[in-house]
C-alpha cells in the first residue's frame, strides 16, 4: 500500500480516534486512582480506629503478683528485663512499642487518720504505690517528695513512713500536709526482719503536669480518690499514695506490679503489627531476674488486637463490596471501548475497503490498526495514570503490580480491539434482531457465558461468607458482572418478542414513525447489548447502594439500640425518684425506666449457690422504653406483683436453675424467687455473665434496702431528635455518661469505611451512567449512516425534519425502559449475593450479620431520579444524532 493511502486512512476518522483516546485516558485515570483511594481508605480507617481507642486499650498491659523486688535497684532491673522481652517480639512490635512503665501497688487496706479525717465517708482506705518515673509526671504544690524510711533507734519505735498524694485526693479526704494516719502493712517476704510499718505522714502534695496524660488513664483514682457507694451505708473512699522506692522492702506480700507498654500504632504495617501482637500475647514470658530461683512469668494483654482486627476487617469488607460494585463499570468500560473501536472502523469503512481493493491484505490492515491503537492508546493511558497519581497521592510503599493490570489493559485495548474486529466491506449488510441468530457461534458464546455465570454463583454461594481475614475473593468480585452480562443477554433474547408485537401493531396502523422505529429496532443487530449492559449496571448499582446503605445503617442502629437499651441511656452516680420525675418532664421524653445493678449476689438453690448479677428494673415501664430495641426481653404479666411462691424473676437460660427447688437471692436477707422465665438475652438491660432480672420495687420491699438506680433508659417522642438528647445532656451536666444510638449511627456514617463505601457507590454510579450515555450516543452514531440514507429517501418523499428526532427516540427509549426494568430487578437481587459472600459484621460490630433491608420509597426515588437523568441523556444523544444525520444528508455522501 502507498504511504499516501495509509495516511488518508488514518486521517479519515481523526475525531473518533481522539474520542477513543480520551476514553482510554479517563478509564486509565479511574483504574489507577481506585486502588490508591482504597489504600487511603485503609490508612484512614486504621488511624481513625486507633485515634478513637483510649490509651488504656492501645497499650500492652500486664500484672505481676508479689513481684520479686525489694529496692529501687530491683525495680530498675525489672524494667530492664521487661524491655529486653520486646527485642524479639517481631519487627513491627519492636518499631512501635515504647519503654515499659512499671509501678508496684499494694491492695487496699483500711486507714485511720490520727488527727482528723473526713466525715463524708463511712470507711477510708489506702493503697501504697512505688513508681520510679512519677517525678517526671507531677509537680509538687506543697512539701517535698517522700524520702526513704528512717531506721528505728535502739529499742525505739519505727519512724512514720513519708508519703505524697494528689491534691484532689488530699482535698476530698481532708489529708493535708503533715497529716498522719495508720494502716496495717504486712512485711514483704523478701524483706529482712519482720517489722510492721503502720504509721504514715503526708510530706508532699502534687498535681499532674498533664492530667490528660496516658499515665492517669492507666492508673485511675490516683489524682482523685476512688469512691464506692453502698446502698445502705453511704460512700467509702480509697486514696492512692506514693512512697519512696526504698520502702519496697516492707510493702505487703499482696502487692502487684502494674506493667504497661505504650504502642504507637499506625496504618503502615498494621497487618504485621496485628500478627506480632497476637503471637506476643498468646504466650507467657519468663523474667530472668536475680534473686528468685523460679523466674516469674508475665502474660501481656491489649485491646489493640481487637481494634486492629475490626478496622482491617471493616476495610476488607469495604474493599470487597466496592470491588464487586466496580466490576460492573470495569466490564462496561471495555465494552464501550469496543463500541468506540467499532465506530472508528465504521467511520473509515470506505478507506479500509479502498485499501483492501488496492492490494492491502487483511494482515497488513490489522497490523496498521494495531499500531495506530498503540500509538494513541499507550500515551493516553500513561497521561491518565499520571493525572491520577498526582491527584491521589498515597505515601508509603510502591503500588502492587496487580494494581497496574487494569491501566495496562486499558492502554492495549484499542490496539487489540481495532485489530480483532471484522474489517468493513464495500457492500454493507444488516442483521435483524431475532430469537434465532444466523450465527451459531453467538449461541455458543451466550450459553458459555450463562454456564460460567451459573458456576460462579454456585461456587460463591456454596463457599459462604468470606471472613474479615480472607481478603478479596476474585470469584465473588466477578460474579455481579457475570450476572449483569447474563441478564443483559437474556433481555436481548426476549426483547425481539416485544418488538415484533409492537412492529406488527404499527404495521397495521396508520402512523409512519412507529412502523419505521420498530423496524429499525429489529435491524439493530447486537448493537444494543452494550447500552443495555451499561444502563442495567448503572441502575443495579444505584438500587444496590440504596439497599446496602439502608442495611448497614439499620444494622448499626440495631446494635447501638441493643447496647443502649432504649433511644437514650443515662448512666450516672445515682438517680433519685425526683431525678426520674425531672427527666420524664423534659421536652421530647416519652417515658423513662430505671435499672439498678447489684453485682456478685449469691443465687442459692438447695445446698448450692452461684454468683449472679441482679438487675432490678421498673417492670411497668421497661417494655415501653424498649419498643424499638431488637430482641428486647419480654416482661411477663404480673411481674410487678408478688406471687404466692415469691418475687417473680427472669433467670439467664445459661444458668440452668432447677425450678422444682426453692431458688433465692442472698442479700442482707434472703429473697425467695418465682422463676417465671429463662430468656437467653436481655439487650440493653444486662451485661456479661450470669444474671437475674427482678422488679425494683418488689426487691426494695423484700429486703428493706433503698436500692438506688444508676442507669435510666429513656424513650423519646416520635420526631424528637438531637434537641431531646441535648436537653438530657444539659440536665446531666457532666455527672455521668449518655449513650445515644442515633449518635452511634452518625459516628459510623462518619467513619472512613462508611464514607468510602458511600463515595464508592456514587463514583461507580456516575461512571456507569456516563458510560451508559456514551454507549447510547455511540450506538446512535453507529446507526447514523443507515438513518441518513433512510432520512434522505423520506425527505425526498416529503417527510418533515421532525421525523429524525422521533426515529432517534425509537432507537433509544425502548432500550432505556428495558434497562431500567432489568437493572432494578438486578439491583434487588445483588444485595443477597453481597450478603451471602461478604462478612458485614465488622461494619456493625455485632456477632451476627445485619438483616437485609430495603426502603421502597428510597428505591423508587432513586430509580425515578435515574429515569430523569437518562431522559436528559437520551435527549442530548438525540440532538447529536439529529445534527449528524442532517449534516451527512446535506453533504450527500453515499
Amino acid at each position: 500500500m502507498k504511504t499516501r493511502l495509509l495516511l488518508r486512512m488514518v486521517r479519515s476518522s481523526i475525531g473518533a480516534t481522539v474520542a477513543l483516546a480520551l476514553l482510554v485516558a479517563v478509564a486509565s485515570a479511574i483504574f489507577t486512582a481506585w486502588p490508591r483511594l482504597e489504600r487511603q481508605t485503609f490508612t484512614d480507617e486504621v488511624n481513625y480506629a486507633i485515634a478513637e481507642t483510649p490509651p488504656t486499650l492501645r497499650a500492652l498491659t500486664a500484672t505481676l503478683p508479689d513481684p520479686p523486688v525489694r529496692d529501687e535497684a530491683g525495680l530498675a532491673e525489672l524494667e530492664s528485663v521487661l524491655a529486653q522481652t520486646f527485642t524479639g517480639a517481631g519487627e513491627h512490635m519492636t518499631r512501635t512499642t515504647g519503654d515499659p512503665r512499671v509501678s508496684v501497688t499494694t491492695t487496699r487496706v483500711s486507714m485511720s487518720a490520727a488527727d482528723r479525717g473526713s466525715d463524708d465517708f463511712f470507711e477510708t482506705s489506702v493503697r501504697f504505690r512505688v513508681d520510679r518515673g512519677i517525678s517526671s509526671l507531677v509537680e509538687m504544690v506543697e512539701g517535698t517528695a517522700p524520702g526513704p524510711p528512717a531506721e528505728a533507734s535502739d529499742g525505739g519505735a519505727l519512724a512514720p513512713v513519708e508519703v505524697m498524694l494528689a491534691a484532689g485526693t488530699a482535698e476530698r479526704m481532708e489529708l493535708g500536709l503533715g497529716e498522719r494516719f495508720t494502716a496495717p502493712v504486712t512485711t514483704n517476704s523478701y524483706a529482712a526482719g519482720s517489722s510492721t510499718r503502720s504509721e504514715f505522714v503526708v510530706v508532699g502534695v502534687f498535681e499532674a503536669t498533664n492530667p490528660a496524660a496516658d499515665q492517669w488513664q492507666h492508673q485511675l483514682n490516683t489524682l482523685t480518690p476512688r469512691i464506692d457507694s453502698d446502698f445502705n451505708r453511704g460512700d467509702a473512699a480509697t486514696a492512692t499514695v506514693y512512697i519512696d522506692p526504698a520502702s519496697l522492702a516492707w510493702m505487703a506480700r499482696s502487692a502487684e506490679a502494674e506493667i504497661w507498654v505504650p504502642v504507637r500504632a499506625e496504618a503502615e504495617g498494621a497487618a504485621g503489627l496485628l500478627a506480632d501482637l497476637r503471637a506476643f500475647t498468646a504466650v507467657e514470658h519468663p523474667l530472668e531476674l536475680s534473686g528468685p530461683s523460679d523466674p516469674p512469668q508475665v502474660r501481656f494483654d491489649t485491646g489493640l488486637t481487637e481494634v486492629l482486627h475490626s478496622a482491617i476487617g471493616r476495610w476488607r469488607s469495604t474493599s470487597t463490596v466496592l470491588a464487586m460494585v466496580a466490576a460492573g463499570p470495569i466490564g462496561v468500560t471495555f465494552a464501550v471501548l469496543a463500541l468506540g473501536a467499532r465506530l472508528a472502523l465504521t467511520r473509515r469503512a470506505a478507506s479500509l475497503a479502498l485499501a483492501a481493493a488496492r492490494g492491502g491484505s487483511g494482515r497488513q490492515l490489522r497490523s496498521l490498526l494495531a499500531v495506530e491503537g498503540l500509538a494513541f492508546g499507550i500515551p493516553a493511558a500513561v497521561l491518565g495514570a499520571a493525572v491520577a497519581i498526582l491527584a491521589v497521592p498515597v505515601p508509603g510503599a510502591a503500588p502492587a503490580p496487580t494494581n497496574l493490570l487494569l491501566p495496562a489493559a486499558t492502554a492495549l485495548a484499542p490496539a487489540v480491539l481495532l485489530a480483532a474486529m471484522p474489517l468493513p466491506r464495500l457492500r454493507p449488510s444488516r442483521d435483524d434482531v431475532a430469537i434465532r441468530s444466523r450465527s451459531r457461534w453467538r449461541w455458543v458464546v451466550e450459553v458459555a457465558v450463562l454456564l460460567i455465570t451459573a458456576a460462579s454463583l454456585w461456587l460463591v454461594t456454596g463457599q459462604g461468607v468470606t471472613g474479615a481475614g480472607g481478603g478479596t475473593d476474585p470469584l465473588a468480585v466477578t460474579a455481579p458482572l457475570l450476572l449483569a452480562i447474563s441478564v443483559s443477554l437474556l433481555t436481548l433474547r426476549l426483547f425481539p418478542l416485544v418488538v415484533h408485537v409492537v412492529h406488527g401493531a404499527a404495521r397495521r396502523g396508520r402512523g409512519l414513525t412507529a412502523f419505521l422505529g420498530s423496524a429499525r429496532l429489529l435491524r439493530s443487530g447486537a448493537t444494543p447489548l452494550i447500552p443495555v449492559l451499561a444502563l442495567a449496571t448503572g441502575v443495579a448499582i444505584a438500587v444496590l447502594a440504596a439497599t446496602m446503605l439502608t442495611t448497614l445503617r439499620g444494622g448499626v442502629d440495631d446494635g447501638a439500640r441493643a447496647d443502649a437499651g432504649a433511644d437514650v441511656r443515662l448512666n450516672g452516680p445515682t438517680f433519685s425518684e425526683g431525678d426520674l420525675t425531672e427527666i420524664a418532664g423534659l421536652d421530647g421524653v416519652a417515658a423513662v425506666s430505671a435499672v439498678t445493678t447489684i453485682p456478685a449476689v449469691a443465687l442459692a438453690e438447695d445446698d448450692t449457690s452461684r454468683r449472679v448479677t441482679v438487675y432490678a428494673v421498673d417492670s411497668a415501664t421497661l417494655p415501653e422504653v424498649q419498643t424499638d430495641v431488637p430482641g428486647a426481653v419480654t416482661v411477663p404479666g404480673g411481674f410487678s406483683e408478688l406471687s404466692p411462691t415469691g418475687v417473680p424473676a427472669l433467670v439467664w437460660s445459661g444458668h440452668e436453675v432447677d425450678t422444682s427447688e426453692e431458688v433465692r437471692l442472698v442479700l442482707d436477707s434472703s429473697v425467695v424467687l418465682d422463676v417465671v422465665g429463662e430468656p437467653a438475652a436481655a439487650p440493653g438491660v444486662v451485661g456479661p455473665g450470669a444474671w437475674v432480672i427482678v422488679d425494683l420495687q418488689l426487691v426494695r420491699e423484700a429486703t428493706g434496702q433503698n436500692l438506688v438506680p444508676r442507669d435510666v433508659l429513656v424513650d423519646l417522642d416520635d420526631g424528637a431528635g438531637p434537641d431531646a438528647v441535648r436537653a438530657l445532656s444539659e440536665w446531666m451536666a457532666g455527672r455521668g455518661t449518655i449513650v445515644s444510638p442515633a449518635e452511634s449511627t452518625a459516628e459510623f456514617l462518619a467513619s472512613p469505611s462508611a464514607r468510602s463505601l458511600q463515595a464508592g457507590f456514587v463514583i461507580a454510579l456516575v461512571v456507569s451512567l456516563v458510560l451508559a450515555c456514551l454507549a447510547i450516543i455511540l450506538g446512535l452514531l453507529l446507526a447514523a449512516p443507515e438513518r441518513r440514507r433512510l432520512l434522505g429517501v423520506l425527505r425526498t418523499l416529503g417527510v418533515s425534519r421532525a421525523m429524525a428526532g422521533r426515529l432517534v427516540a425509537w432507537e433509544s427509549v425502548p432500550l432505556v425502559v428495558a434497562a431500567l426494568v432489568v437493572g432494578t430487578g438486578l439491583g434487588l437481587v445483588l444485595p443477597y449475593l453481597v450478603a451471602g459472600t461478604v462478612d458485614l459484621r465488622p461494619f456493625t460490630g455485632a456477632d451476627t450479620a445485619p438483616e437485609l433491608r430495603s426502603d421502597p420509597l428510597l428505591i423508587t426515588g432513586v430509580v425515578a431520579a435515574l429515569a430523569v437523568v437518562l431522559t436528559v441523556c437520551v435527549l442530548l444523544a438525540g440532538v447529536i444524532a439529529r445534527r449528524l444525520s442532517t449534516s451527512v444528508l446535506r453533504i450527500g455522501e453515499s
